[in-house]
C-alpha cells in the first residue's frame, strides 16, 4: 500500500493549469534532447532492431569485416574480395503505455512516480523519433484511453511531449494497467514495441490469484516485443522513521491505517514484505514474456534505460544475412 505522508493542499483549480504542465512540457522536451543524443539513440536502435535488412552496396573489403558478409559474385568478377553492406530497415511503431493513475501522484514535486515516468516515457519517444518509428501513447487514470494515435514527424513529437506533462500532472483516478492493455489488444498490430510504465500497484498484477494482467502482457508479448519499466520510490520501499503516521491506498480512498514507523521491528517487516514483492512483481513480468525495468524516483532514470539497452542488445544481437 502506498505510504501518503503529509504533503501541501493543492486548491481545486490547481492541477488543471494550462501553463504549469505546459512549462512542464516544454522543461521535459529540452531536456529529453539533450539526453536523448546519438549514444542513447543508438542504444534503443540496437536493443530494438528494424524490421529487416535492406541491401545497399557491396564495398571492398578491409581488415575486420564480418567474413560472413563476403560478396563472392562481385569477388568473381573483379578478383578483389568484396563485402555486402546492409542497411536496418526502420518501420516500427512504439506504443508507449503510461499510468498516471492516482498511485503514481504518491509524491509530491517534480521527482513524484508520474512525472519520472513521463521523463522515462518522453526518452524513449525522443529516440524511436530520432530513427523513425511511429510513436503513440495510451494513458490509464480516471479512464483508460488511446490517447495518441501512432504518427511520425516533428509536430507529432510535441503533441506526444504535451500530452505526457499534462498526464503526469494532473495524475488521479483508479484505472489499472489492465485495462490499458485491454485497450492496446484491440489496437496493436503484430510486431510492435509495446513499452509499459508503471508502479504496478494494481492487486490484479500484484496477486497470483489474479492473473488477468499477467494473461494479457503475455498476449502481448507473443506478438510484440515488451517491456515493463516499474517506477519505484524509496519511501515506499523502505518505510522512513517519521513516528506515527497514517498510510492509506490513494486508490481506494478510506482505507487507512495508523501505524508507528518509529518501531525497528516494524520498519524490517515493511521493507522484507516490500522486497518479497519486488521480487514476486518481477518474476510475474518476465513469467508473462516482459523484459523488466526498475527505475527509482531518486535517481536519473537516463542510466537505467542505457543500461538495460545494452543488456537487451547483447542479448538478443543476430547476424544480418
Amino acid at each position: 500500500m502506498p505510504i501518503r505522508l503529509w504533503r501541501r493542499r493543492r486548491t481545486d483549480d490547481e492541477p488543471m493549469r494550462h501553463d504549469a504542465w505546459l512549462r512542464e512540457a516544454r522543461i521535459l522536451d529540452l531536456r529529453c534532447r539533450r539526453e536523448a543524443r546519438a549514444p542513447f539513440t543508438g542504444r534503443y536502435a540496437s536493443a530494438f532492431r528494424g524490421g529487416g535488412l535492406l541491401f545497399e552496396e557491396s564495398r571492398p573489403y578491409v581488415p575486420g569485416d564480418d567474413v560472413r558478409r563476403m560478396d563472392w559474385n562481385a569477388m568473381a568478377r573483379t578478383g578483389q574480395p568484396f563485402v555486402k553492406h546492409y542497411r536496418e530497415e526502420r518501420n516500427r511503431t512504439l506504443e508507449i503505455v503510461l499510468d498516471a493513475s492516482a498511485s503514481m501522484a504518491f509524491r509530491p514535486g517534480a521527482k513524484n512516480p508520474a512525472h519520472v515516468a513521463a521523463h522515462v516515457a518522453v526518452l524513449l519517444a525522443a529516440a524511436a523519433g530520432r530513427v523513425g518509428d511511429r510513436v503513440g501513447i495510451v494513458t490509464c487514470d480516471e479512464t483508460a484511453r488511446r490517447a495518441v494515435r501512432p504518427l511520425r514527424g516533428i509536430a507529432h513529437r510535441g503533441h506526444i511531449v504535451e500530452t505526457l506533462a499534462q498526464a503526469a500532472a494532473r495524475a488521479s483516478g483508479c484505472a489499472g494497467v489492465d485495462d490499458a492493455l485491454a485497450v492496446l489488444q484491440r489496437e496493436v498490430v503484430t510486431g510492435a514495441i509495446v513499452v509499459v510504465i508503471s508502479d504496478f500497484r494494481s492487486p490484479a498484477v500484484t496477486h497470483a490469484d489474479l492473473i488477468e494482467a499477467p494473461r494479457r502482457l503475455a498476449s502481448l508479448a507473443a506478438r510484440n516485443e515488451l517491456v515493463c519499466v516499474v517506477i519505484e520510490d524509496p519511501r515506499v520501499i523502505s518505510l522512513p522513521d517519521v513516528g506515527r503516521i497514517r498510510i492509506s491506498d490513494p486508490e481506494r480512498p478510506g482505507a487507512q491505517r495508523l501505524v508507528d514507523s518509529g518501531d525497528p521491528a516494524f520498519r524490517n517487516r515493511y521493507a522484507a514484505e516490500s522486497h518479497a514483492r519486488r521480487r514476486e512483481l518481477g518474476r510475474v513480468l518476465r513469467r508473462a514474456g516482459s523484459d523488466v525495468v526498475f527505475v527509482r524516483t531518486d535517481r536519473d532514470p537516463l542510466g537505467a534505460l542505457a543500461r538495460f539497452f545494452e543488456r537487451r542488445a547483447a542479448r538478443s544481437a543476430v547476424t544480418p544475412p
